[in-house]
């Protein structure tokens, strides 16, 4: 297979397990951006928050608000994920003799960081959709609701670079979230396979259960960064100021408002993302 065929097979797979994986996560994911941007007496708890959700917006209108951006984002960013994982890896393979493990961490990181650029305009306009409806409820001043008008809000206010606030944040993140996500899930499956040496492949519920332990160890160590990130997207400040809001809102502890959440969703969605994109890999 040419590297070309096998980077749109990449492309292809991780688009496909990406868009699966973003429609289980993201009613998560609403709850969690709520937790992390909102005042603790707007919503105390994640049930609080999961209930007045419900009850104010329903379903549809308060858990999806906004899905349309992530799920291409997310189409988009596993398609880069993955290909830029395997394109990493066999450049090392190349020219390196680095051991196995080092190059999964290595490549991982790249991944990451070639994702970042792609997720931070889209997470801006999904966290921006996401508080719309608790925004236009608390304040005189007009939230969009939907994706292109947020979109055009933006450029407006800040000019085209104005879709990357928050860069860095994410940037950090997604550096360290991708060497954690890829190593924990090679690891996880070595571990596995360990188990039966006389069969060439991991069981199904192996991958599901690696996709799974990868994206919660992947969310609990950015945890704090895709907090602050939030904030500088939601408010549109700096890294330092939004650091600063949270302390004095929240104190320490606001770093971690909606981990919970975030662990619950991360695990039955990433999961997802491996076991799809794997088993696509098997059948074509």
């Amino acid at each position: 297979m040419s590297d070309l065929e096998s980077a749109l097979k990449d492309i292809a797979y991780g688009s496909v397990a990406g868009a699966i994986g973003k429609v289980i996560e993201y009613p998560f994911d609403t709850v969690k951006v709520r937790l992390q941007t909102q005042p603790a007496h707007l919503y105390p708890t994640t049930w609080s928050c999961i209930r007045s959700t419900y009850t104010d917006e329903g379903i549809w209108k308060g858990f999806y608000q906004g899905i349309a951006s992530p799920l291409f984002g997310a189409a988009l960013e596993n398609a880069v994920l993955f290909v830029s994982f395997n394109q990493c890896t066999n450049f090392l393979d190349e020219f390196t003799q680095l051991k196995p493990l080092t190059k999964t961490i290595y490549s991982g990181a790249f991944a990451g960081a070639c994702a970042s650029f792609i997720l931070t305009p889209v997470e801006l306009v999904k966290c921006k959709l996401q508080v719309s409806n608790i925004s236009n409820s608390l304040s005189q001043t007009t939230r969009h609701t939907s994706v292109w008008p947020t979109i055009k809000s933006v450029i407006k206010e800040k000019g085209l670079l104005g879709l990357w606030q928050g860069q860095l944040s994410t940037f950090v993140r997604e550096c360290l979230g991708g060497a954690v996500w890829f190593t924990t899930y090679e690891i996880m499956k070595m571990k596995f396979a360990s188990l039966h040496p006389a069969e060439k492949e991991n069981h199904t519920w192996e991958l599901l259960v690696s996709g799974a332990s990868a994206g919660v160890l992947f969310n609990a160590s950015v945890f704090p960064a895709d907090t602050v990130k939030s904030v500088c997207q939601t408010e549109h400040v700096s890294i330092v100021n939004a650091l600063k809001k949270v302390l004095r809102t929240h104190g320490i502890t606001g770093f971690y408002r909606g981990l919970g959440i975030t662990l619950i969703r991360a695990a039955p969605a990433n999961a997802t993302v491996f076991y799809t994109y794997e088993t696509l890999k098997k059948m074509f």
